[in-house]
C-alpha cells in the first residue's frame, strides 16, 4: 500500500485531482441501489493519500471538490430526468442539476479537506479530524439554502439492515460519520510516518467496531417482535401513472379512475382505509364538494381515504401541495401541507431576482414556473384519521430531513405519500427508498409509503420491509399497520445532540493527537 500512496504522492495535481474524481464516483456506487459498498475504503483511502501529498490550501480545498463532484454527478444524475419530462421547455434548465448542483454541493466537501489540511495533522489524527470535518460540512450542506441530506454515505448500508439499526442509537449522521472514519483507516497502510503497530491496531478496532454494529443490530433484529393496530386493515395504491402522462387534461379523469378500480378490487381482507401517492388526485378536491361526495363511495364505512391532493385558496390564488383525510361521508376530515418544499421544483427562489436581472426572460421555463405556498410554523404536522393514532405526515422530499420528523409532535406511525415518477427508472428512487427506511428505524415507529411508480411499501419499525411493490408496477399492498416501539429510540429522544456530540469527539481527537505528536 506505500507503494500506492507514494505513487499517488509523485502525480501532477492535475492527475491527483481527476484520480480525485474518479473515486468520487466510485463512492455512488456504494450508495443505493448498488451497494458496493467495498468501495468506500477504496475511495477514501485514496483520498487521504491525495489530501497528505499537496502542497498548499488551494489544492487541498480542490482535491475535495474534485471527489464530491464526481461523487455528486454520479449520485444525483436522476434529477436531470425531471427534465427531461417536457424537455421543450426545460432542455437549457438540464446542466443546473447535472453539473452546476454537484459543482456547488462539492464546494462544501472542499472546504472539509481544506480543514483538515490546515490543521496540519497526520496519520491517525489527521482522519479523526478529516472524518469529521467531513460530517460538519455534510450537516451544513443538509440546512444551507433549505437544504439537501441526500446521499449521506451511511445510506450505503440499508442493504445491510443489522448495521443500519445503529440509526436508532445515532441517527444517519453518526453512522456516516463511523463509515467514513472506518472506510478512511486503511490510508495508514500507507503512510511512512504512521508506526506499523498504531496501523495494525486501528486495523483491529475498524473490524472491532464493524463487528459490534452488525452484532448489535442483529440481536436487536432477533429480539424483535411487531404487533398489529386492531381492526385497521390498509391497502396501499400505485398506479404506476408515468409522469409525462400525469397532468395531460384530457387524462386526468382516466388516471382517478385508475385509482378507484385499483382501490375496489376485492382481494384477501377488505381494507379500512385506503392510502394514495402524492397529487393523486389531480384535482382541488378541497374546492370540489361533488368530487368529495364520489369518492366517498369508495370508502370503507367508518374508514378513510388519505391522499395527495393540491390544494388551493381561492381568494388569496394561493396553492399547497397536500395531504387530505376524506371520511365515509365526503368530508374532509384533516389535512396537512406540506412545509418543506423543492427548490426549482415547487417553487422559485429569489425570483424578483431572476426577473429584475432578465434571466427569466434568458430561459423562459423560469418565468412559467409556479409556486406552491409553504403554511406558516405553526400548521399541524400530524393528521388525525378515524380509528387510527396520530399520524405524522411526510411528503416526499420531506423524509430526507431526519431532524424534522420528530420535533414537538406525538406520533405513532408515518405516511409518507411520493411521486417519484419524475425520476424514471434511476437511482432516484432507490436511494429514496433508503432513507424512508432509515426513518423508521431513526424513530422507531412503522412507516406506510404510498408511490406514485414505486417504491411502495409497509415497513415495521426495525426498517424490515413487511410488502412492497416495485418500480414501475401497478398494484396494490393489502396489509395491518404495525405498532410503533413500546420504548422509542435513543436517537428519537435526543435527534442530532448525540451524533453533533461524536463529531466535536472526533475532532477534538484528532486535534489533541496531533498536538501530542508534535510534542514528541
Amino acid at each position: 500500500m506505500k507503494a500506492v500512496s507514494r505513487w499517488i504522492s509523485e502525480l501532477s495535481f492535475l492527475k491527483k485531482s481527476l484520480l480525485a474524481f474518479l473515486l468520487g464516483l466510485a463512492v455512488a456506487a456504494a450508495l443505493p441501489p448498488l451497494h458496493l459498498i467495498f468501495l468506500l475504503p477504496v475511495s477514501f483511502t485514496g483520498l487521504i493519500w491525495i489530501l497528505s501529498s499537496v502542497d498548499n490550501r488551494k489544492q487541498a480545498f480542490f482535491v475535495g471538490w474534485w471527489f464530491a463532484w464526481g461523487q455528486f454527478i454520479a449520485g444525483l444524475y436522476w434529477i436531470g430526468v425531471a427534465f427531461t419530462i417536457d424537455a421543450q421547455t426545460h432542455a437549457l434548465l438540464l446542466p443546473l442539476p447535472v453539473l452546476v448542483l454537484p459543482a456547488f454541493l462539492a464546494i462544501l466537501s472542499g472546504l472539509a479537506t481544506l480543514a483538515t489540511y490546515l490543521t496540519r495533522a497526520q496519520s491517525l489524527a489527521r482522519i479523526f479530524i478529516f472524518s469529521g470535518c467531513w460530517l460538519l460540512f455534510e450537516y451544513i450542506r443538509g440546512v444551507i439554502f433549505t437544504g439537501f441530506p441526500w446521499n449521506l454515505i451511511g445510506y450505503s448500508w440499508s442493504a445491510f439492515l443489522p448495521v443500519l439499526q445503529s440509526t436508532a442509537y445515532f441517527g444517519i449522521y453518526g453512522l456516516t460519520l463511523f463509515t467514513v472514519f472506518l472506510a478512511s483507516l486503511p490510508a495508514l497502510f500507507g503512510e511512512t510516518e504512521t508506526p506499523r503497530r498504531t496501523a495494525g491496531i486501528s486495523l483491529i478496532a475498524c473490524i472491532g467496531i464493524l463487528l459490534s454494529f452488525y452484532g448489535v443490530g442483529a440481536v436487536r433484529l432477533h429480539n424483535s417482535s411487531v404487533t398489529y393496530f386492531e381492526n385497521a386493515p390498509i391497502r396501499l395504491v400505485q398506479p404506476n401513472i408515468q409522469q409525462v402522462d400525469k397532468w395531460k387534461p384530457d387524462l386526468l379523469l382516466a388516471h382517478l379512475q385508475k385509482l378507484v378500480a385499483l382501490s375496489l378490487i376485492e382481494e384477501g381482507e377488505k381494507p379500512r382505509y385506503l392510502i394514495w401517492p402524492e397529487t393523486a388526485v389531480p384535482y382541488y378536491l378541497t374546492t370540489a364538494p361533488a368530487l368529495q361526495k364520489e369518492l366517498a363511495r369508495i370508502v370503507p364505512p367508518g374508514g378513510a381515504l388519505i391522499t395527495g391532493a393540491p390544494r388551493r385558496d381561492p381568494e388569496k390564488s394561493r396553492y399547497w401541495n397536500s395531504l387530505q383525510v376524506l371520511g365515509d361521508q365526503g368530508n374532509i376530515l384533516d389535512i396537512y401541507d406540506k412545509q418543506h418544499l423543492v427548490p426549482y421544483g415547487e417553487y422559485m427562489p429569489l425570483r424578483s431576482v431572476m426577473v429584475a436581472t432578465g434571466l427569466t426572460g434568458i430561459i423562459p421555463a423560469l418565468d412559467k414556473m409556479s409556486d406552491f405556498a409553504t403554511p406558516d410554523k405553526s400548521a399541524r404536522k400530524v393528521v388525525s384519521v378515524p380509528g387510527l393514532p396520530p399520524a405524522r405526515v411526510m411528503i416526499c422530499y420531506e423524509i430526507a430531513f431526519p431532524w424534522e420528523v420528530a420535533p414537538q409532535t406525538a406520533f405513532s406511525w408515518i405516511i409518507n405519500v411520493t411521486n417519484d415518477g419524475w425520476f424514471g427508472n434511476t437511482s432516484g428512487p432507490y436511494q429514496h427508498f433508503a432513507i424512508t427506511q432509515t426513518r423508521a428505524i431513526e424513530q422507531g415507529v412503522p412507516v406506510v409509503r404510498a408511490a406514485n411508480t414505486g417504491i411502495s411499501a409497509i415497513i415495521d419499525p426495525f426498517g424490515r420491509v413487511e410488502q412492497q411493490l416495485a418500480l414501475n408496477e401497478t398494484g396494490i399492498i393489502d396489509g395491518q399497520l404495525p405498532l410503533p416501539l413500546a420504548e422509542r429510540t435513543i436517537y428519537s429522544r435526543y435527534g442530532e445532540t448525540i451524533p453533533v456530540l461524536v463529531v466535536l469527539i472526533f475532532i477534538f481527537t484528532g486535534v489533541f493527537l496531533a498536538r501530542r505528536r508534535s510534542k514528541t
